[in-house]
């Protein structure tokens, strides 16, 4: 569904330049788990640590059992960095 969407972090949505933000977009995409572990280099258990501290963003539930994480929220993090981080 969103496969393709990011290609990397240097281009960090498709056919927006590398000036523009996804927080200039109108509507915020959101990102399944895939998708943000190819962004953000971590294992899923890391990932899920570190959203249960506080130190990765809270997901949006989309159902019972099915969450996502808005693209905003996932380039803030690309862009500067772990809070905390060395």
């Amino acid at each position: 569904m969103f496969h393709g969407l990011f290609m990397d972090l240097g281009n960090i949505y498709k056919g927006v330049s590398l000036g523009d933000s996804i927080m200039q977009l109108q509507h915020d995409s959101l990102l399944r788990l895939p998708e943000v572990l190819a962004l953000i280099p971590v294992s899923r258990a890391t990932w899920y640590a570190g959203v249960k501290n506080g130190r990765f963003p809270r997901p949006v539930s989309l159902g019972p059992r099915c969450v996502a994480w808005r693209a905003s929220e996932i380039q803030r993090l690309v862009t500067e960095g772990v809070p905390g981080a060395l």
